[in-house]
């Protein structure tokens, strides 16, 4: 028990301190945007490319990427069948986005490499790289297109290229299979870059911690609703990819011993936060954007249960 909270008080200590905050309005809300794109636009692509640049690759982790591809795929599915078959319970047109897909950037880093440390990154990325070419070629043309918003494989293509994250994975592997990291440590401007990403590893998870807690502002919801959704969406993602996780061990067995707790602290995640960016319908707006935050409350129960589990 001790352990258990010696690893996540502190995560809840750090969210404390972003939630005291918009209390209290030390922050403005444009701050806590500059922070964000902070975050996403440097300090993480950073740590990313650290892990990328560093970890052992594996010619299986391609069947890795496929198996996460098409698990994010086939929920995405049972989301639609769920909305198509039971109207009554699940009325909303966007179920489909909010069963499948998982924030990753923005809390899967930060609470992962706070509780099993920013060194053991590259695990969790093994998931988090087939989930990401789910939402830029899966997930975004079909919301989007459920949006009645023109789909255009050259804008996506190009968004993913441009994303910070994405670059810097892209960076992180080919640094890794050309041996570019270690004449890193050889030269000077290598050293210096280095020294840049040691000092911002330690920052990250601190920082995407208290926006987290910055941004969970809880406002009235249909309660029935709001937990039919949060338990089908459990049953779904633990169900489903406990099954995926079997065949993962099976197919490629020589994974890293942690990757069984990063799988189900991956999947554990609420849906993505882009959802009702692309949702015209007011009510549903409305209803997933407070769904989503009471979603990322109970992953923390999850997360709390993991934990308890592992140590």
């Amino acid at each position: 028990m001790e352990e258990v909270l010696r690893r996540l008080l502190p995560i809840f200590l750090l969210m404390g301190i972003g939630f005291f905050a918009k209390w209290k309005k030390l922050f403005s809300d444009v701050f806590i945007e500059g922070l964000k794109t902070l975050i996403i636009g440097v300090a993480l692509p950073a740590v990313l490319f650290d892990a990328f640049s560093t970890m052992t690759l594996e010619m299986s982790y391609l069947l890795l990427f496929g198996l996460i591809f098409i698990y994010c795929g086939l929920l995405y599915g049972i989301g639609s069948g769920l909305h198509k078959f039971f109207p009554k319970t699940f009325g909303m047109f966007y179920t489909k986005g909010y069963m499948t897909g998982f924030e990753f950037g923005m809390i899967g880093v930060g609470l992962f490499g706070a509780i099993w440390g920013m060194e053991q990154l590259p695990v969790i990325m093994l998931i988090g790289f087939g989930h990401e070419l789910f939402i830029w070629f899966f997930y975004v043309p079909l919301i989007a297109r459920s949006a009645d918003k023109p789909f255009s494989l050259t804008e996506t293509v190009g968004q993913f290229l441009k994303t910070p994250t994405i670059i810097a994975i892209v960076l992180g592997v080919a640094a890794n299979l050309a041996g570019i990291r270690p004449l890193m440590n050889e030269h000077v401007i290598g050293q210096s870059l280095l020294a840049v990403i040691a000092f911002l590893k330690p920052l990250t998870s601190p920082l995407i911690l208290i926006v987290i807690g910055y941004t969970m502002v809880f406002q009235r919801t249909h309660l029935r609703k709001t937990v039919t959704y949060i338990l089908s969406r459990i049953v779904l993602v633990v169900g489903l990819g406990t099954l995926v996780l079997f065949a993962i061990i099976r197919l490629i067995p020589d994974l890293d011993g942690l990757f069984i707790q990063a799988f189900y602290a991956f999947i554990l995640l609420p849906a993505p936060y882009i959802l009702p960016l692309y949702i015209q319908k007011r009510e549903e707006v409305d209803f997933f954007t407070q769904l989503l935050v009471y979603s990322t409350a109970v992953s923390f129960i999850g997360y709390g249960i993991l934990v308890g589990l592992s140590f």
